[in-house]
């Protein structure tokens, strides 16, 4: 009789758990031989050893810049449009500005000039005061305040 007439039974729980402990071994050695055919692993053979080096490692010490999204790009306009209303707030004084007024010296159209309008009142920088001839727009004192801060 030879070993190989015998019949051993394995339980199906056994083998399943046989078969996930070596599948992350097999694994790695598939992506190792992908890698080395890809010629982007380097042997190196000693005298009873080789040696595997990644010639292009996918990890990097430097963390990637992100592009910059067009969300970005909006958010940089929308600071710029805040900034510029401000600095046509300050050189008109306390006399007030219209929004055309404002458009007119910023360049811009009255929807963007309306939308910096509308976040310096919610952040408490700007008044808005309804008049016969139109709404006014003062700076306030927390918006001097700001403007100051930023100057210097």
């Amino acid at each position: 009789m030879s070993i190989f007439s015998y019949e051993i039974i394995i339980p199906a729980w056994l083998f399943i758990i046989m078969v996930l402990l070596i599948m992350p071994a097999f694994l790695w050695l598939a992506k190792l031989f992908d890698q080395l055919r890809k010629g982007e692993v380097e042997t190196e053979e000693n005298s009873n050893m080789v040696v595997f080096r990644v010639k292009n490692p996918r990890r990097s010490a430097k963390p990637k810049k992100k592009p910059a999204t067009a969300n970005d790009e909006k958010k940089k306009d929308e600071k710029a449009d805040l900034v510029n209303v401000l600095k046509v707030l300050i050189k008109e004084g306390d006399k007030g500005v219209h929004i055309q007024t404002i458009t007119d010296q910023m360049g811009t159209s009255q929807n963007k000039v309306k939308h910096a309008l509308e976040r310096l009142v919610e952040n408490k920088m700007v008044d808005e005061v309804s008049g016969i001839s139109g709404a006014k727009y003062y700076l306030t004192q927390a918006g001097r305040d700001y403007c100051q801060s930023k100057s210097r």
